[in-house]
């Protein structure tokens, strides 16, 4: 049978072995790895080498492939304790996707490479049925794989596990990090042997090329002999430390052998192989001295090997695997990943395509039918009667506050932590923006500090919801009520968030939302301005005209006028039919959006509960959180960076974030134009140092949220005082 076969971990210690074994057999390979270490494997006609990480692999690989043989993983106990997350993305949720794509696109025969570390320690010769006791997280995580391939067992679709003993062998991806290695390399550089305890723990042992063959003998067993996904257990030889010691300082002559006397290795088991032979005819070829001898030999054809083993991250599993999770790449270590993660996508499908499409075919491309669609959409959707759609959130909250009669003598409180288009809305009705400072857990202002900042000629308050996170609108709404006050919201971040079961756009006078290209819903460019009161409707929709009675689609439509009037001092502000093309259907995915960035926000919390240098911003009781933005706060005191460099050094590392607040009392204008100092504001300018954004996207899959919680903890971890 010559098949066309996926290899992941091609690149690995046995996958570089199996794969031109594979080749020799006749078989087409499509080899994928992420190849940290570079390229290993010759050239061959029928060989495609594909670069990826596993975690990521398209599932298009899969097309024309007759079997997949998945050795991909984190390989070893230490390496595996490194980062628990990551350990269980590779060997398990990694393997599961790939294994569920395979089965949904024909492929039969899926082989995946467990470990013997299932079993944990017996004094019993143990068979494929004997009990399992997994104390590591690589080994944990190789038994969760093994139970997931059985689930997705079919008459079709035959999962295949092999609990493998300890490898060793020459391999052109080699390893010093096996029992075998380990003690040959210890002997020639050294003239010792070490032996934890006293050396009577059990081993299985495997060499890299029978376990290769092991891998080939099952994609040649006929289907109709293939029980139900297959566990079994493949050894050549088990064999006791000590007597491992002695034959290593037997070979090479001149060796010591070193009993610890601390405790022993606790793995101390030895399996049968009985079962596996009967069902595939497979013997082992080659023994552990003549392993033993290989190795010897392939140190000694090049004696700088011993010089550089000690160094060389490429020939230990958990020293590459370090250098990539504990150092920085910023300080020469591996980065976490090698595609930078952008900070923030749309997501847009086909209807929004279709859309903009037949907007542009209908001759309309201004305000128009769809503009006047959304609108609809949007006042039903928060609750309220009139939606005023805008080119902006900008847009929106300068005709809000002149709607409101605010102008030059009044001030309107707001947030210093915002984007900069708040307080330019209120400067450019000449009205004087007040800042109250925030909760520095929350990065929002609260009624206790808006109370602080309340004059006789305040005339409104503006909060900013925070990250897509309402801040305490009915607390403000009271407070306001008290003094007289209107409430604007700045929801730029909140579409679809509520409080207290009331979705955000349904509370105040008057409330603004963001349809930017990054927001939950994006326009491209967009706002949307809504409100229940007729008048503050009517005032705000001539506003965003130039002042006048009547937009274009109103003058043009059928049964329409074509007079106009102007009443007001208006501004080109409205929204167009290019914009509302995209909006109308963003809009019902806003749910969809908001559940997969909970999940990915939820999970960021879990990956980044120990750190202590970062914390996450309070999640508020009794409010539907948007998840616009995930925001840490960065204790800069615990760490020897700081935030900029934080930054940095997460660039290096493929992860793109933002910092897209600094207190607008620290800003240069409003120091020179309105007084204001550092001291305005002394919350908002302490977190102006320390907060960041981390990407946050529907698009993005839980490998994504892995690698940038991988980033932050080495960068945390690395840089703590």
């Amino acid at each position: 049978m010559n098949a066309t076969i996926l290899v992941t971990g091609a690149a690995g210690y046995l996958g570089s072995v199996l794969v031109p074994m594979l080749l020799d057999h006749g078989h087409t390979v499509v080899a994928a790895d992420a190849f940290p270490h570079g390229p290993c494997l010759d050239p061959h006609p029928n060989l495609r080498i594909e670069t990826v990480d596993v975690r990521s692999l398209g599932t298009e690989l899969l097309d024309g492939a007759d079997a997949v043989i998945a050795l991909a993983a984190v390989s070893n106990d230490p390496a595996g304790e490194l980062n628990a997350t990551w350990t269980t993305s590779v060997n398990h949720d990694s393997l599961h996707r790939l294994a569920l794509a395979a089965r949904e696109r024909g492929v039969r025969r899926f082989l995946h490479a467990s470990t013997a570390a299932v079993y944990g320690a017996s004094d019993a010769l143990l068979h494929e049925d004997s009990p399992l006791l997994p104390r590591s997280e690589y080994a944990r995580s190789k038994r969760a794989a093994e139970q997931s391939l059985t689930e997705l067992a079919t008459d079709t679709f035959t999962p295949i596990s092999l609990r493998l003993g300890t490898l060793f062998g020459v391999s052109p991806r080699m390893r010093i990090d096996l029992a075998v290695h380990a003690m040959v390399y210890r002997a020639m550089t050294r003239a010792e042997v070490r032996v934890d305890g006293d050396g009577t723990q059990w081993r299985p042992m495997l060499h890299v090329r029978d376990a290769a063959a092991a891998y080939l003998r099952c994609l040649h067993i006929p289907a109709d002999q293939l029980p139900t996904a297959p566990i079994w257990n493949v050894v050549g030889e088990n064999i006791r430390i000590r007597t491992l010691a002695r034959t290593v300082a037997g070979e090479l002559g001149n060796t010591a052998i070193e009993f610890t006397g601390g405790p022993r290795d606790s793995r101390d088991y030895r399996l049968s192989g009985g079962a596996f032979t009967a069902a595939t005819g497979f013997t082992p070829t080659h023994s552990i001295r003549d392993g033993v001898r290989e190795v010897r030999d392939w140190f000694r054809e090049d004696p700088a090997r011993l010089d550089a083993a000690a160094a060389e991250p490429a020939l230990s599993t958990e020293a590459s695997l370090r250098r990539q999770l504990v150092v920085p790449a910023v300080d020469g270590g591996r980065p976490i990943r090698t595609q930078p993660l952008p900070f923030a996508l749309p997501s847009f499908g086909p209807e929004e395509e279709n859309e903009v499409i037949a907007t542009l075919r209908s001759g309309w491309l201004s305000t128009g039918p769809r503009t006047k669609k959304f609108e609809a959409m949007v006042a039903d959707y928060v609750g309220a009667k009139h939606a005023i759609a805008t080119n902006s959130c900008s847009g929106a909250l300068q005709a809000a506050i002149a709607a409101a009669g605010i102008g030059a003598g009044d001030e309107v409180i707001t947030s210093p932590i915002t984007w900069p288009a708040t307080g330019n809305a209120i400067i450019h009705n000449r009205a004087t923006p007040v800042f109250a400072d925030v909760d520095p857990h929350t990065l929002m202002i609260t009624p206790e500090t808006i109370a602080k900042v309340i004059t006789p000629r305040t005339r409104a308050i503006m909060p900013v919801h925070m990250a897509g996170q309402p801040a305490d609108i009915a607390a403000i709404g009271a407070l306001a009520a008290e003094y007289g006050l209107t409430v604007i919201e700045d929801a730029a971040h909140a579409i679809g968030a509520e409080q207290d079961g009331r979705r955000i756009g349904s509370w105040s006078t008057m409330t603004c939302f963001s349809f930017y290209a990054t927001k939950n819903v994006s326009c491209g460019e967009g706002g949307m301005l809504v409100t229940d009161d007729d008048g503050l409707a009517e005032k705000a929709r001539m506003l965003v005209m130039h002042g006048i009675s009547r937009d274009a689609w109103k003058r043009h439509a059928v049964g329409g006028s074509p007079h106009w009037q102007q009443y007001l001092a208006g501004h080109k502000f409205h929204m167009p039919d290019t914009a509302a093309a995209l909006g109308i259907h963003q809009l019902p995915k806003l749910d969809g959006f908001i559940a997969a960035r909970t999940a990915l926000a939820d999970r960021y919390d879990r990956l980044l509960a120990d750190l202590p240098a970062i914390r996450p911003l309070h999640r508020r009781p009794g409010v539907r959180h948007a998840h616009h933005l995930y925001i840490v706060d960065i204790d800069i005191d615990a760490l020897t960076i700081d935030r900029d460099k934080v930054v940095a050094a997460l660039r290096e590392e493929g992860i793109n974030t933002g910092i897209h607040f600094i207190a607008l009392n620290r800003q240069p204008y409003y120091q020179r134009e309105h007084g204001l100092t550092g001291d305005t504001a002394p919350v908002a300018r302490e977190v102006s140092d320390r907060i960041l954004s981390l990407p946050l996207y529907p698009a993005m899959t839980a490998t994504d949220v892995d690698d940038v919680a991988a980033a932050v903890t080495k960068i945390a971890i690395a840089y703590q005082r």
